[in-house]
């Protein structure tokens, strides 16, 4: 990277899921969120590339007990933690993901050269003979707070009925059960972007199911667009997705909303009501899905932070250079509304 082109600022943002969050985790999330942003800050500050401040924020977020992803992570039908994870990034150009993973989220090298994802075993034996830091300790991940949600949830399985997101409305002991990922966007100060996620998986998934925190095109996106008419007016753009991954895989959420045109509010608001109406989800009763959309027009000033989620309820937080501390929100959608979108300056 060249000194030259820096100077135009870092930007950071993170999200701890879309689902339901209850109000005495509140503070816990918000903590989470603003540590993530903080530790991103610092690297960026110093130099690092985007695609080492999203691995540092998510890592955050990961070893929080609040979020579903790492440690904390819903426990699958035989009560066992297996997680996705993926990130993309501009510079370099690439993307890794790993699927139904007993370790932590990929490398970013992962993507740079065949395969794209790897998973269950296979993405914890590359990772231990390409020398790729792992947790082992699968145990370390389960909580005992993750232990009492299975039992609870097995219970109702054997009385014959479901642990649904609908049930668990206004359950204050169930609030974080449809909560399935934390994210992170990242732009440097060279305008290179980078995003990630990376997800405990819906609880109790199928053993070896793989949800869209590991998927292309779904979970994360991120590039930086040049018109061959105005190469100096490149766009970085970066998204991270959270909600139901089977809806989110079969809409390709994050790629369709970060390639789109427009002012931000608009099209997060055109994607949203796509993603609501589209005869693809017939089969479900419950449109579930969140993003955080972040954007920057090469030597403009300032970036934007476009937020949507279609849940209860949805945490996200952020930071700039010119900022100097990190915002954390919970933002909660009427009641009256399909979709709660906003979007913030930067």
């Amino acid at each position: 990277m060249s000194d030259s082109k820096a100077g135009e600022g870092y930007y950071i943002a993170v999200h701890v899921g879309a689902g339901y969050h209850g109000k005495s985790k509140e503070r816990e999330y918000k903590a989470a969120m603003k540590s993530a942003c903080r530790a991103a800050a610092e690297l960026l500050g110093s130099g690092g590339s985007a695609g080492d401040a999203v691995e540092c924020a998510i890592t955050i977020l990961e070893d929080s007990p609040a979020t579903n992803a790492g440690i904390g992570s819903n426990l699958n039908r035989l009560g066992l933690v297996e997680c996705d994870a993926s990130i993309m990034s501009s510079q370099p150009d690439g993307f890794g993901a790993v699927g139904a993973s007993a370790g932590r989220g990929p490398d970013p090298a992962t993507g740079l050269v065949p395969p794209m994802m790897l998973a269950g075993e296979g993405a914890d034996a590359w990772a231990r003979e390409s020398g790729v830091a792992v947790d082992r300790c699968s145990r370390r991940k389960i909580t005992e707070e993750a232990l009492s949600k299975y039992a609870r949830y097995m219970d109702r399985l054997s009385a014959g009925g479901e642990p649904n997101v609908e049930a668990a409305a206004g359950d204050e002991g169930d609030v974080d059960l449809q909560m399935d990922t934390v994210g992170a966007v990242c732009i440097d100060r060279w305008g290179e972007v980078s995003a990630g996620v990376s997800s405990g998986g819906i609880a109790l998934k199928l053993p070896g199911r793989v949800g869209e925190a590991a998927m292309f095109g779904c979970g994360c996106w991120a590039e930086k667009t040049a018109p061959k008419e105005d190469p100096a007016g490149a766009l970085s753009v970066g998204c991270s997705v959270t909600g139901t991954g089977e809806q989110i895989m079969r809409t390709l959420l994050a790629r369709d909303c970060a390639q789109r045109d427009g002012d931000i509010f608009s099209v997060l608001s055109g994607c949203f009501e796509r993603f609501s109406t589209t005869r693809a989800l017939g089969m479900f009763k419950q449109r579930s899905a969140g993003l955080i959309l972040l954007r920057k027009a090469c030597g403009g000033n300032g970036a934007e932070l476009g937020v949507a989620h279609t849940t209860h309820s949805m945490g996200y937080g952020y930071m700039s250079e010119a900022m100097g501390r990190p915002v954390a929100k919970i933002s909660r959608k009427p009641e009256a509304a399909d979709t709660a979108v906003s979007a913030i300056r930067l």
